[in-house]
């Protein structure tokens, strides 16, 4: 593996474990809060945060990375496609939050199964801006590989900056609202600087380029919607069947299960520009050594871990979080059985988001929602509770991980490699 790769994998594994640690800090700081619930609003509406940002981002924070990395060895301009990347997601959000605001009564009932939580809309929209600005820098970074930068800013926005905020506030709306704040003021700096950079063509036309990012894009909104909707639907559903309270037992569960998921991650950010590179360079001997190497090790240290996490849930629950918290220990065993096929889906998803321009992904991800939600729906008529609701997302969860693998394994069929590896050669 080249020095550079090894370098920027150590860098963002550093930072995901930043951040994996400043989410388990401000959970327990939600912990600690006086009001009504505001553990469980906060696990809530972070969770809300994330079942919405994937339709508003349209798959650009993949697209924009592989464009440009595309472009990039191919000898063309390769920030043409940030500046139309750009061009659609700001106007989206927006418009969006517009909304998200007008009707605040509905989509409080949609989220928290009661309207009379609207008045966690506006520090919800807030952050969605926030995070969108962010995604939208990071992803021209990673284009890039630039590193360095990309991991300085994910520190700085998802690491730093809640830590900061629950440190000076005690109230969950007043914490929402300025972590929003803070965010959208760090990405629109982050976002000045790299326009100042940019190398203006003014005769470039983006539509061509807003088109191709489009194109590979919105047909990865159902896939990044439906993972979305897979890791918040528990969540949401137990809201409405149990209350706000258990309802954010349920969605912290998820959050850890997400940031066994960060772990993970960095070899996603990196591989999928590198990979892009090396299918481009038809380069499938690397390609097929990286995935085996990745798959190995991603299995190992997972099941690792998901055999510790499972004899002390009891104790980490205690110490982490109270005695008052003891409800939370079979939810989170139970949500931590899927780290296995999530995390293998967390490793293996960018090589396929680069070999293919049809969106494999999102065909799996709808396939493993829709079992899920068949599963819930079973659950319900037999009233079984949400706590079998959680079980049939974490056989979802399992589906999901075994389709991933027959993708990967049909990547390196003898037809399709050597016919790619000749092409090389030639």
């Amino acid at each position: 593996m080249p020095y550079k790769m090894k370098k920027d994998l150590l860098l963002t594994f550093f930072t995901e474990l930043m951040i994996l640690v400043s989410g388990l800090l401000v959970y327990k700081f939600a912990a600690s809060l006086v009001g009504k619930d505001p553990f469980s609003q906060y696990a809530l509406c972070r969770r809300t945060i994330s079942f919405v940002l994937p339709a508003l981002l349209l798959g650009l924070t993949v697209g924009i990375p592989r464009y440009i990395a595309f472009a990039g060895s191919g000898n063309q301009n390769p920030e043409k496609y940030f500046l139309a990347g750009i061009s659609v997601l700001i106007p989206s959000v927006f418009f969006f939050t517009l909304l998200l605001n007008i009707f605040k009564s509905d989509f409080a009932f949609l989220f928290f199964g009661n309207s009379g939580y609207d008045n966690l809309i506006f520090p919800i929209s807030l952050m969605i801006v926030g995070h969108t600005l962010h995604a939208s820098c990071y992803s021209y970074y990673r284009g890039n590989l630039l590193m360095v930068r990309a991991n300085t800013l994910q520190i700085l926005n998802c690491g730093i900056i809640p830590i900061l905020v629950f440190i000076n506030q005690t109230e969950i709306v007043r914490i929402l609202s300025l972590t929003g704040i803070f965010l959208i003021m760090t990405s629109t700096i982050a976002l000045i600087l790299i326009c100042r950079g940019l190398e203006w063509d003014k005769t470039a036309a983006l539509f061509p380029c807003v088109k191709e990012l489009l194109t590979y894009g919105i047909q990865r909104v159902p896939g990044d919607f439906g993972m979305a909707a897979l890791m918040s639907l528990p969540a949401i559903i137990t809201a409405h069947m149990a209350g706000v309270k258990a309802a954010g037992y349920v969605a912290f569960g998820t959050a850890l299960l997400n940031m066994t998921g960060s772990l993970f991650a960095p070899f996603g950010l990196v591989f999928l520009p590198k990979a892009s590179q090396l299918i481009a360079g038809r380069d499938m001997v690397k390609l097929r050594e990286y995935v085996i190497r990745l798959a190995s090790a991603t299995l190992l240290l997972t099941l690792g871990g998901l055999i510790v996490f499972e004899v002390f849930a009891d104790a980490f629950i205690r110490i982490y979080l109270g005695e008052t918290f003891t409800d939370l220990v079979m939810i989170t065993r139970i949500v931590m059985l899927g780290s296995l096929a999530y995390t293998f889906f967390v490793s293996m998803r960018s090589f396929l988001d680069a070999y293919h321009i049809k969106a494999i992904n999102t065909l799996n991800i709808l396939v493993s929602i829709t079992l899920c939600l068949t599963l819930s729906w079973l659950a319900y008529l037999l009233d079984g509770g949400h706590l079998a609701s959680v079980g049939a997302f974490v056989a979802a969860l399992y589906s999901l991980g075994f389709l991933t693998l027959f993708e990967i394994l049909k990547l390196f069929r003898p037809e399709n490699f050597h016919s790619r590896q000749k092409a090389k050669d030639n």
